[in-house]
């Protein structure tokens, strides 16, 4: 019982802050101007896309580096951490996490060339980090993009996946049918590598 008011009284804190941030950061009043309400809005749409791309791009680059690093030390999962203060750990920590080391692009091509993932899915996650940098380095996402284009010419939108806008409420359910399986299956191919 204790277990389930302390629940209990954490959800509504979560809830309390998470509104309290969002009223702060956003700026909505419902007396206020109707076109920055829209606008906060849109922004809003815009910042929840990016915190999901950034959130499944990061969780499958932490796996994939977990993985990585228990494939060429030669241990399971658990057995990883008692290596990592060894030389041949931090050499390895700092190849695949530090600013400095490996990008993604090139932990990929590790990957498919010590079996830990297929080039097909090589391919696959090469799309979700286009879509991470540019959710990176964009601030307005809901976007065409012009570079490159005629004046004339059909203007695909900034998110492009799959043919479509990421925008689009289908697409993102799409994208994250597609994603969030993708890590589960690596995460379950990390904790079983190795495992007696």
């Amino acid at each position: 019982m204790a277990k389930a008011a302390y629940v209990k009284r954490k959800i509504k804190r979560l809830e309390r802050e998470i509104a309290e941030i969002d009223k702060a950061f956003y700026l909505f009043e419902s007396d206020g101007d109707p076109e920055q309400h829209s606008s906060m809005l849109e922004r809003k749409r815009d910042d929840m896309i990016r915190a999901a791309v950034l959130q499944i791009h990061t969780s499958i680059e932490s796996v994939l580096d977990e993985h990585i690093m228990c494939r060429v030390l030669e241990v399971p999962g658990y057995g990883r951490m008692r290596l990592m203060p060894s030389p041949r750990g931090k050499s390895l920590r700092k190849l695949l996490m530090s600013p400095e080391g490996l990008g993604f692009d090139q932990k990929l091509d590790l990957a498919v060339s010590l079996r830990l993932i297929s080039e097909r899915r090589r391919k696959r996650l090469t799309i979700l980090n286009t879509l991470r940098n540019r959710c990176s380095h964009f601030w307005l996402l809901k976007v065409p993009i012009r570079k490159g284009r005629r004046p004339r010419q059909q203007k695909p939108p900034l998110l492009h996946y799959e043919g479509r806008d990421l925008h689009q409420v289908e697409t993102f359910k799409d994208f994250l049918g597609e994603y969030g399986p993708m890590y589960g299956k690596m995460f379950v191919g990390y904790m079983s590598y190795l495992d007696p």
